[in-house]
C-alpha cells in the first residue's frame, strides 16, 4: 500500500522519522514495545485504509481518499524538526504554552517545505502539513481519529504486557476517542453509529487495572488471541499482516530500567 505514494525526492525522511521514538519521557519509560514515528505514521495510514470504505459511504464525494492517505503518512512530519510532543504535556499546557508549540510547529513546517519537494501524490506538501496542524478539513479530522486509535492501542498493548506506566494514557485515549464527534461535529455521521466496523465503534469502559494485574509479555502463541476490545483486536491484525508479529512481541527496552 505504501508503494502507492512516491516519496522520491524526500531523501532521508524515513530515517529521520525512524529516529524519533514515541512517548519519549521518563514517566513512560520503559516502553516494552517502543515504536517510532515511521511505523506510527504507516499504521495510521493502514487504519485509514481499513475504514476507507465506510468513510466513503458516509461522505461520498466530500471525502478524498487519496488526500487522506497521503496526509496520514505525513501528518507527523513536522515533528522531524520539533520532536514528538507528548499528549500528556499538551493537555497540561497553558494557552500561552500551546501558542508557542503552534509557532514551533509552523517553523517546522516551513523548514521542511523549503528542503523537500513542494508536491507529493498530487498535493502541496506544505498544505498537507498545515491541514494536519489545524485539522481544518474532513480528511485531516479523520486522520486525527486514526492517529488517536493507534495511540490508544499502543498504550493498551503495553498494559496487556503488565506495564503500569501506560494505564493513564490508555484511559485518556478512551476519552479522547469518545470525544471526537463533539470536537469535530462533521464526524458524527461516521463514528459510533450504524456503520459496522470494529475501528468505528464506541470504546467500551475497560477494567484497566484488571488487565494490568493479569498482564504478561506478549508471545507468538498469545498475540493472536481475541481480547474482546474491538479497536485493539483489529489493530493487532493490521500490524501482524503488514509488519509481522515481531513488532508486537519483541521487547525493545530492559524492564529493569
Amino acid at each position: 500500500m505504501f508503494d502507492e505514494i512516491d516519496f522520491s525526492g524526500f531523501a532521508g525522511r524515513d530515517e529521520k522519522l525512524e529516529k524519533i521514538i514515541r512517548y519519549n519521557m521518563d514517566r513512560r519509560t520503559p516502553m516494552f514495545y517502543r515504536t517510532n514515528l515511521l511505523i506510527h505514521s504507516q499504521r495510521v495510514a493502514l487504519i485509514l485504509a481499513d475504514i476507507s470504505e465506510e468513510v466513503s459511504k458516509a461522505y461520498k464525494e466530500e471525502f478524498n481518499y487519496k488526500k487522506a492517505l497521503t496526509l496520514a503518512l505525513v501528518h507527523d512530519d513536522a515533528e522531524i524538526v520539533t520532536g514528538d510532543i507528548q499528549l500528556y504535556h499538551k493537555d497540561r499546557m497553558s494557552d500561552e504554552e500551546l501558542k508557542k508549540i503552534h509557532k514551533n510547529e509552523l517553523k517546522g513546517i516551513n523548514s521542511l517545505s523549503s528542503i523537500w519537494p513542494s508536491e507529493i501524490n498530487g498535493f502541496q506538501y506544505k498544505s498537507l502539513l498545515m491541514n494536519a496542524l489545524n485539522k481544518n478539513c474532513l480528511e485531516a479530522q479523520i486522520v486525527s481519529y486514526c492517529d488517536k486509535v493507534d495511540a490508544f492501542c499502543e498504550c493498551l498493548h503495553e498494559v496487556y504486557a503488565g506495564n503500569s506506566k501506560f494505564t493513564g494514557p490508555a484511559k485518556d485515549y478512551i476519552d479522547k476517542i469518545r470525544g471526537f464527534p463533539v470536537k469535530f461535529p462533521s464526524l458524527k455521521k461516521l463514528l459510533f453509529g450504524k456503520l459496522e466496523h470494529s475501528l468505528l465503534t464506541f470504546p467500551k469502559d475497560l477494567d484497566i487495572e484488571k488487565i494490568l494485574k493479569e498482564g504478561k509479555f506478549h508471545t507468538i502463541e498469545g498475540i493472536g488471541k481475541i481480547s474482546g476490545i474491538s479497536h485493539y483486536d483489529r489493530w493487532k491484525e493490521l500490524t501482524i499482516k503488514n509488519f509481522g508479529e515481531d513488532v508486537l512481541i519483541n521487547v525493545k527496552e530492559d524492564i529493569r530500567k
